[in-house]
C-alpha cells in the first residue's frame, strides 16, 4: 500500500463581538503542526489574540476575495502559494496578490500598522477597515468604503509607503503567502467552503525587491508545506 501523504491543516474562527468584522478579518487561525513549522513565531503575532484553541500557537488573518463560504471552526486542508486559487469574488482563480496587500498585512502581523488598534475593545473596527483595504487593492471593492468600513487611511499608508508599485504582484515580497484553504468531499475533490487567507512566513525570508522571489518561498512552493518540513530537518546536523 503506498504511503499515505500528510496534509497540512488550519482550523478558522470568528467572533465579530470582539475581533472580527462582518463577514470579514480579523480570523484566528489555529495551524497545525506541519503549518506551524514554517512560522515558529505565530504564538508571538500581534495582536494578542483570543485563543479559542487554549495554549496553541495561533494568529490573525484576512480573506483575500469577497464572496468565499466560511464557516466557524471548521479545519480546512492548505495549500501554500501567491495567488488565490479559489473563485469566491470578482475575479477568477489565479488572482495574485498585490504588493499593497503584502505591505499592508506584513504590518498588522508586525504590530506596528499605524492607526490599527490592536486593542480588544477597537479591533472590529479597524478589522473592518483593514479588511475594506485589502479587498480594495484586490479588486474585490470599488470603494475604499462600504458601510462601517472605510480602509481610506491604511491603504494611504500603503501608497506613501510603496507609491506607484502599490498594485505590483507581490511574488513573496515582505514573506506574505496565500494560505488556500479547502475541505474536501469524500472522493477527494474540493468541497464547499474554499477560502483564501494570509500569513507572513519570516523563516524562509522577505524579497528584497518587489516581484523577485526569495530562495526560500520558492523552495515552499515547489515542495509544499510537510515536503519543506522534511527537506529544512534533513539539512539540520
Amino acid at each position: 500500500m503506498p504511503a499515505v501523504q500528510a496534509v497540512t491543516q488550519i482550523t478558522l474562527y470568528q467572533d465579530v463581538a470582539n475581533y472580527s468584522y462582518g463577514d470579514g478579518g480579523e480570523f484566528n487561525a489555529v495551524p497545525d503542526a506541519d503549518l506551524l513549522f514554517l512560522n515558529p513565531t505565530l504564538a508571538g503575532y500581534a495582536p494578542a489574540t483570543i485563543n479559542l484553541a487554549a495554549g496553541a500557537p495561533n494568529f490573525q488573518t484576512f480573506c483575500v476575495e469577497t464572496g468565499e463560504f466560511f464557516y466557524p471552526g471548521t479545519t480546512y486542508n492548505v495549500s501554500i502559494s501567491d495567488e488565490v486559487r479559489y473563485d469566491g469574488g470578482q475575479f477568477p482563480a489565479g488572482e495574485p496578490i498585490t504588493l499593497g496587500t503584502a505591505w499592508l498585512y506584513s504590518q498588522f502581523a508586525a504590530g506596528t500598522l499605524s492607526g490599527y488598534d490592536y486593542l480588544d475593545s477597537g479591533r472590529t473596527a479597524s478589522a473592518g477597515n483593514l479588511q475594506q483595504a485589502i479587498w480594495y487593492l484586490q479588486g474585490e471593492e470599488t470603494s475604499l468604503v462600504n458601510g462601517g468600513a472605510d480602509g481610506s487611511a491604511f491603504y494611504s499608508a500603503a501608497v506613501s509607503a510603496l507609491g506607484g508599485t502599490i498594485n505590483n504582484t507581490a511574488v513573496g515580497a515582505y514573506g506574505v503567502v496565500v494560505l488556500n484553504l479547502w475541505v474536501p468531499n469524500p472522493d477527494g475533490s474540493n468541497g464547499a467552503g474554499a477560502q483564501d487567507q494570509l500569513m507572513v512566513v519570516p523563516q524562509l525570508g522577505t524579497v528584497p525587491e518587489p516581484g523577485t522571489m526569495s530562495l526560500g518561498l520558492l523552495v515552499l512552493l515547489l515542495f509544499g508545506a510537510y515536503k519543506a518540513r522534511d527537506l529544512f530537518r534533513g539539512q539540520k546536523g
